[in-house]
């Protein structure tokens, strides 16, 4: 019997800083039932699968800004490719992403040339990407969000989160989400995305403003396309934030809040986001799969789109072997 041939993994995950160390342990226990499907397939730690976490509370800016951090883990990421893809003849990577880390794999692609794509990036998966940021996080800004945590005030962990500077790229692209569309919207103001800067100091966060103008905006002007197979896997049918209303206790009381499609996370406008921007673009092949009722983490856990991710890999490498033959 002819042994199949493997296309290498790489599994990016962005290491999340939760509140307590139950949620983080229940999040790496989603990533390891991905991790544990693809070991079914005849993947192997360290042979064919490798893992790039990343640490979410640093962020990335754009080229001609410092951003050590960031930069060095982009830097570093592209070795791991080049030593996975020469560990194995030389077969290119499939990317597979989730969530944040569907962002900085474009920006991977996008600070690298054409001719290194070709040779090491095979395919491109995305779990749940936030393209162009989520209203969730303008609530995470404005009131704090405590992430599910029976018994933990909003409040309490507010400052930690504005501190993350990878939460400034979440909050909604200007581009996508509309300069009119009101996302905020209190007894004196309503904030669209274009309205964000002026958000981000009338909710006490001043020193927020300048960062997000010159380091988060420049990487969310334009989707570029990379020019490598891409597919996104999203979940759909679960209520997510769309309209925050604040009464007149201002920001530190929860708002009331409008719901609209997503994963719980992110908006289902920013889900499909690469849609827009990339339709009818020549030389980029783009998929969508959309997984009804899963939420932004379940993505990692569900029977179906752990079915569907495995049956994508399958499908990458049969096309992989006939263009081979």
């Amino acid at each position: 019997m002819t042994r199949k041939r493997m296309i290498i993994v790489i599994l990016l995950v962005l290491k999340l800083e939760f509140l307590t160390l139950v949620l983080l342990k229940a999040f790496f226990t989603l990533i390891l039932n991905s991790i544990k499907s693809l070991e079914l397939q005849g993947y192997r730690d360290g042979e064919n699968l490798y893992g790039a976490p990343y640490d979410f509370r640093y962020g990335l800016a754009p080229e001609g800004h410092p951003s050590f951090v960031g930069t060095e883990y982009l830097q570093n990421l592209k070795k791991l490719i080049e030593k996975a893809s020469a560990s194995n003849g030389g077969k290119p990577v499939i990317i597979l992403s989730h969530s944040l880390g569907g962002l900085f794999a474009l920006q991977l692609f996008n600070r690298n040339s054409a001719t290194w794509r070709q040779k090491y990036i095979k395919h491109f998966m995305a779990l749940s990407a936030p393209w162009g940021g989520t209203v969730q996080e303008m609530l995470t800004f404005a009131s704090g969000y405590s992430l599910g945590v029976p018994l933990v005030d909003p409040l309490l962990v507010r400052d930690e989160q504005r501190s993350s500077e990878s939460n400034l790229w979440l909050l909604p692209s200007p581009k996508l989400f509309g300069p009119t569309t009101p996302l905020v919207i209190t007894e004196n103001t309503n904030y669209s995305a274009l309205d964000i800067p002026q958000f981000l100091n009338d909710i006490g966060f001043s020193q927020g403003v300048q960062p997000y103008k010159t380091r988060i905006l420049p990487l969310t002007g334009q989707l570029f396309a990379p020019g490598v197979p891409v597919t996104c896997m999203i979940g759909t049918g679960v209520k997510t934030p769309e309209t925050l209303f604040y009464g007149r206790d201002g920001f530190d009381k929860p708002p009331d809040i409008i719901y609209g499609d997503g994963d719980g996370t992110v908006n289902l406008l920013s889900l499909l986001a690469l849609e827009k921007e990339w339709s009818g673009k020549p030389n980029q092949p783009l998929k969508v799969i959309k997984i009804p009722q899963v939420s932004h983490t379940s993505i990692l856990k569900d029977d179906v789109a752990l079915k569907q991710i495995v049956t994508e890999f399958s499908d990458i490498n049969s096309n992989a072997l006939i263009s081979a033959s």
